[in-house]
C-alpha cells in the first residue's frame, strides 16, 4: 500500500525538478545573453556611459551657479576616442599658471565648448593656439582657457569676476557661438546634481528609473534608442518643453535672429530674446570694467557649411524675411552699444574653401587646424592690446 501510494508522487517531484532546472537555464542563459551583449556593446561602442566622462567636472559656487572644478582631470569621449582634459589649480583648462613675472600679458578667453576645446587635447584649443602663436610672434603672455562646455553669455560675468583677481587678465576675449549660445541665454541657468551637469527643471529626470537605467546600461541605452528611438538629450529637451512651452525649441543654429529686423513687430519673441541677451551683455560689461574687452561673434556650424536656404526651410521660416548675417547684425549694434568691440568671423568662415575640414566630422566642434585657423584670425586683434 505505501508502494501503490509513493508512485505517482515521484515523476510529479521529477517533473517539478526537470521544470526548476528548466527555469533556471533560462535565467542563466537570459543573465548570460544580457551580460554578453553589454560586454560587447561596450567593445563595439568604446565610448563611456551616457553623461559619464565628464562627472564632476563642474560643480556649484556658493550662490548656486555652476563652475569648472580646479584641479579636474580625466577624459571626454569624442567621436569614438577618449581626448584627456587637464583643469588647472585656478579652474582654466590646461596647465598651471607660474606667478606673473615682470613685461608678462595676460589674456582671458570666455565661451562655450568652442573655446573649451571640445575633441582636442589642452594644447590645442583655440586658446593654447593663440598663446602658442602670440609667444611666436615676440609676445611675453599668457592665455587663459576660462571656456565651458554647455555655457554661454550667461556665465561670461561671473565667469570673469571669478578669474578677474587670481588670473588679472589685461585682455578678455568673449566668443559667441550664434547658435544654442542664444538658445541657452533663454533657458534657466545650469545645475549640478550628484555630480552630473543638468538643465534646471529637468533634474528629476536623474530620479526616474528610466533615466538612470539608461546611464548605467549601455544596453538598456540601445534598447531605448531602438524602440523610443530617444536619446537622453531628446528627454531632456521634451522636459524644458514642458518646463518651458513658450520657447521655441528649433532655434539652435540661430538663423531665427536673421530675420529682417524691420518686421520684428510681428515677433514679439524676438524683442523677449534681445533683452535676455542684452542682460547677460550687462553683466559682462560691469565685470569687465577697466579691462579691453573683445566680443567675438563665431558663427553657427550649419549656417556655414550647409545651404542657407534649405536650412530656412528645415527651419520652417519665411525665406523672404531671412538672410544670412542679419543676426550677427543685431548682436554686433548690441554690443556696440555696450562699448564694446566686436569682431565677426561670418565672412572668414563662410569664404574659408576648407571650412568642412575646419569642424570634427560628426561632432561639428573645431578641429585641430579649425582651432588654428580662429586663433590666427584673433591674433592681430589681441596683438593691438598687447602693445
Amino acid at each position: 500500500m505505501v508502494r501503490w501510494m509513493a508512485e505517482p508522487t515521484e515523476p510529479k517531484k521529477r517533473r517539478r525538478r526537470g521544470l526548476k532546472f528548466y527555469l533556471l537555464a533560462a535565467l542563466a542563459m537570459t543573465v548570460s545573453t544580457v551580460l554578453v551583449a553589454e560586454i560587447a556593446l561596450r567593445i563595439w561602442d568604446p565610448l563611456r556611459l551616457p553623461l559619464e566622462d565628464m562627472r564632476g567636472f563642474y560643480q556649484l559656487d556658493g550662490e548656486g551657479r555652476i563652475e569648472t572644478t580646479p584641479g579636474w582631470q580625466g577624459e571626454q569621449f569624442v567621436e569614438g576616442r577618449g581626448v584627456p582634459v587637464h583643469m588647472n589649480a585656478l579652474g582654466l583648462r590646461g596647465p598651471e599658471i607660474s606667478a606673473r613675472v615682470a613685461g608678462e600679458k595676460r589674456v582671458l578667453v570666455l565661451g562655450d565648448s568652442y573655446i573649451w576645446g571640445q575633441g582636442v587635447t589642452d594644447d590645442a584649443t583655440v586658446p593654447a593656439r593663440l598663446q602658442e602663436q602670440l609667444r611666436a610672434a615676440g609676445h611675453k603672455v599668457t592665455v587663459g582657457n576660462a571656456g565651458m562646455f554647455g555655457a554661454g553669455p550667461r556665465e561670461w560675468g561671473y565667469t570673469l569676476t571669478r578669474f578677474r583677481e587670481a588670473f588679472e587678465p589685461d585682455v578678455v576675449v568673449a566668443v559667441l557661438y550664434v547658435g544654442n549660445d542664444v538658445q541657452n541665454t533663454l533657458m534657466d541657468p545650469l545645475s549640478v546634481v550628484d555630480g552630473w551637469l543638468m538643465a534646471s527643471g529637468t533634474a528629476e529626470l536623474r530620479e526616474s528609473w528610466r533615466f538612470r537605467l539608461r546611464v548605467w546600461s549601455r544596453l538598456w541605452n540601445t534598447f531605448e534608442k531602438l524602440v523610443a528611438k530617444k536619446r537622453i538629450d531628446q528627454l531632456v529637451i521634451e522636459k524644458l518643453a514642458q518646463e518651458r512651452p513658450n520657447i521655441p525649441y528649433r532655434i539652435d543654429e540661430g538663423v531665427f535672429l536673421d530675420r529682417d529686423p524691420s518686421k520684428d513687430d510681428q515677433e514679439p519673441f524676438l524683442r523677449s530674446i534681445e533683452g535676455k541677451l542684452d542682460a547677460t551683455f550687462a553683466e559682462l560689461e560691469t565685470a569687465a570694467a577697466g579691462i579691453p574687452t573683445i566680443v567675438v561673434l563665431l558663427p553657427a556650424y550649419r549656417v556655414v557649411v550647409e545651404d542657407y536656404g534649405k536650412l530656412l526651410t528645415e527651419y520652417g521660416l519665411d525665406a523672404k524675411l531671412h538672410e544670412r548675417g542679419r543676426g550677427h547684425d543685431r548682436l554686433q549694434r548690441m554690443l556696440a552699444a555696450r562699448g564694446f568691440e566686436v569682431v565677426d568671423l561670418m565672412a572668414r568662415f563662410v569664404t574659408a574653401e576648407d571650412r568642412r575640414q575646419l569642424f570634427l566630422q560628426r561632432d561639428w566642434h573645431f578641429s585641430d587646424l579649425g582651432c588654428r585657423r580662429v586663433a590666427g584670425w584673433l591674433l592681430p586683434l589681441v596683438e593691438e592690446h598687447l602693445k
